[in-house]
């Protein structure tokens, strides 16, 4: 049955008994003698509407005339439940009539111009949320009701109606057509309401998903974590097959993200504009918490675009796809995200970080992912993760890169990393391009803090970093502090700015601003060439600070084969001891081999100090110093002879040639 051609006609008895106006005359319109039909039309209806809950579908409703009348008329339209009784007569049905609440009709009242054939428009929209949930039939009966215009204007006795058969399609208790959520025979994800129904799919275990059609959530704003309740025993393994989720949205209070804790697999997923807001909860796109001590999550082949997050709040562990990490491993990932203080107070969460907040107990790794955007928080902020919490050992970051816009207002700040506070962990093969500004102690343009036995490798920094407060400010890492173990920094570089703006704040280094403590740190073939500035004291071009309180606190700090290749180190305050070519302050315990400058570089220092070669030094053969309680000389290296470029004196040194492309000017890692 055309439901969109049941028609009844409605005659109109004297639609033509039109006097001859002149107006009438004047448009040369024919009388016509037999009365005119108007047919009630519902454009494009199906034989049967079935919607899945809670979608909602429209259609256009009008008036046809077979001719025209030389007056406007007012055609009522309106659903009248009455009127099913006779279509159950007629088809030898017993079918109710469609609930009040479950149709809308935008206005009841259509006009019909004078001299037109065609009436204005109304919206009949059908709600399937307020169908009964069996998926039982009914009838929703259209009538025109009423003509007003002309008295002698009257509807015939056949109705003008279009009955409209409609059910909410009825899903199996799963929630879904497709499946037994067995890995041999995964739920099949096709739209909206079967994505929503994954909360009925789930279950203790592991439960399998597959996407099989992208997913259109824009109008949905309801999403409830899926695994929010601990103890957060219920696992997936979801594949999207290369399909897009849109306009994913989530508020809630607890946890906001699509699974609350993702244990598990996730993989092969695009979203497109997904936004997430924040209370005071950990939060972000997939879980407030990837993985668990006993389930590992694995979240691979994801991209992201543009997501917003927005935070109100002022809790801890906030990032682009989890706020915290546990046995988690993030692979080939690419994500764009604005994270955002969304009241605009200045009072937003600890560990912020593009993609993670917080990296804790158990290790995560995370290979080849990338960010871009901007990232506001507190203490412990970055554009990739913001905390890698102590005790959390071998946590590896490899072939990644962050060019967000990092904007901290708190204590470890980086571009990669804010604060890496575990065990053995490794960043390798890595990049920041994005600003990192910071408005209390150590920021980094890769790492912000570095702590424990660390590892640094074929790393690079473009961007600048710039600091509004606080101390230990470095192009690479801001402060590297450790009562003991050993870390590794090699083969990397700077090009980006440093510039240190806080009247209370001191120490800039184009490579690391502090290193403090007992700290057992190598640092091998790196170089910086970016401007070094400070508006107090302790600017170095390599190194800002390299001392403990006494002579002998560094344990085996070394440098070599290094460049700095500053045009400009400039110390707005100045002090004896505070500005250096290589290493502003160093300990006379340290060991110093090879390592050149450039030779114009020019240092701008209220002191009026001038540099000068400072040969080799180790604990046998040490630097002078000015004080023997506090303060020793800079180090200054040797100038590189006039003419060289970064390249030239790289290989003149010895840098390995199948790490370092030594064809330009500046060397570049291969």
């Amino acid at each position: 049955m055309k439901t969109n051609r049941i028609i009844f006609a409605a005659l109109l008895t004297a639609f033509l008994g039109v006097s001859c106006s002149e107006e009438y005359d004047y448009q040369k319109k024919e009388r016509i003698s037999a009365p005119a039909v108007l047919s009630l039309n519902v454009q494009n209806v199906e034989d049967t509407v079935a919607l899945m809950s809670p979608k909602t579908k429209s259609y256009t409703v009008n008036v046809t005339a077979s001719s025209i009348a030389d007056e406007m008329l007012s055609l009522t339209v309106a659903v009248d439940p009455s009127r099913v009784v006779a279509f159950n007569k007629e088809h030898g049905t017993s079918l109710d009539a469609v609930p009040g609440d479950a149709f809308e009709l935008s206005s009841s009242t259509l006009m019909l111009p004078r001299y037109n054939t065609v009436s204005t428009t109304a919206q009949l929209t059908l709600k399937s949320s307020a169908m009964p949930e069996d998926g039982s039939l009914k009838v929703l009966a259209l009538s025109i009701t009423k003509i007003e215009g002309k008295d002698n204007i009257n509807m015939s006795a056949s109705d003008s109606t279009v009955f409209i058969l409609f059910r909410r399609k009825a899903l199996p208790a799963s929630g879904f057509e497709l499946g037994s959520g067995t890995e041999a025979d995964p739920y099949i994800i096709r739209n909206q309401l079967e994505l929503i129904s994954m909360v009925k799919g789930m279950k203790s275990g592991k439960t399998y998903f597959k996407m099989d059609a992208d997913v259109d959530m824009s109008d949905y704003e309801d999403w409830i974590p899926l695994n929010e309740v601990s103890p957060y025993d219920m696992a997936v393994d979801f594949d999207g097959c290369g399909h897009t989720i849109t306009g994913f949205n989530c508020s809630a209070s607890t946890y906001p993200s699509m699974f609350g804790v993702l244990a598990g697999s996730f993989r092969n997923v695009t979203f497109e504009n997904p936004v997430i807001t924040v209370g005071n909860s950990s939060a972000g796109l997939l879980g407030a918490q990837c993985g668990t001590v006993d389930v590992p999550a694995e979240i691979k082949n994801v991209k992201v675009n543009n997501l917003t997050i927005n935070m109100n709040g002022t809790t801890e562990g906030v990032g682009g796809l989890a706020g915290r990490a546990i046995a988690a491993s993030f692979s080939d990932i690419t994500l764009s995200a604005n994270i955002l203080d969304a009241d605009n107070d200045g009072k937003v969460p600890n560990s912020v970080g593009g993609l993670v907040g917080v990296a804790s107990d158990v290790p995560s790794s995370f290979t080849n992912v990338h960010t871009s955007g901007s990232v506001t928080g507190s203490r412990r902020t970055s554009g990739l993760v913001a905390y890698i919490v102590k005790g959390n050992d071998n946590v590896t970051i490899e072939k990644s890169s962050s060019s967000m816009n990092i904007n901290g207002f708190g204590q470890d700040t980086g571009g990669l990393v804010g604060l890496a506070d575990g065990e053995y962990v490794t960043v390798s093969d890595s990049h920041s391009s994005g600003e990192v500004v910071n408005n209390g102690h150590y920021a980094g343009g890769l790492i912000g803090g570095l702590a424990g036995y660390s590892t640094i490798r074929r790393c690079y920094v473009t961007g600048n970093v710039l600091a509004k407060g606080g101390n230990h400010i470095g192009g690479l890492i801001g402060n590297a502090t450790r009562t003991d173990g050993g870390t590794t920094i090699e083969d990397c570089y700077v090009t980006g700015n440093v510039t240190l703006t806080a009247s209370n704040g001191r120490i800039a280094g184009g490579l690391v601003g502090g290193i403090e403590n007992k700290t057992d740190i190598t640092i091998l073939r790196c170089y910086a060439s970016g401007d070094i500035s400070s508006e107090t004291s302790v600017v170095g071009g390599l190194v800002g600070f390299a001392k403990s309180k006494t002579l002998t606190d560094n344990n085996n700090f070394k440098m070599e084969h290094c460049i700095a290749w500053n045009k400009t180190l400039t110390n707005k305050v100045g002090k004896t001891w505070s500005s250096g070519g290589i290493i502003a302050v160093s300990n006379t315990v340290n060991t110093l081999t090879g390592n050149y400058r450039r030779p114009d570089m020019v240092l701008n220092d209220t002191d009026g100090k001038t540099l000068f070669d400072c040969a080799d030094a180790s604990p046998s053969a040490p630097l002078p110093y000015v004080d023997s309680k506090s303060y020793y000389y800079p180090y200054h290296g040797i100038a590189a002879p006039v003419g060289s470029t970064i390249s030239s004196v790289a290989k003149s040194i010895g840098w390995p040639e199948d790490v370092w492309d030594l064809s330009g000017d500046e060397p570049k890692l291969k």
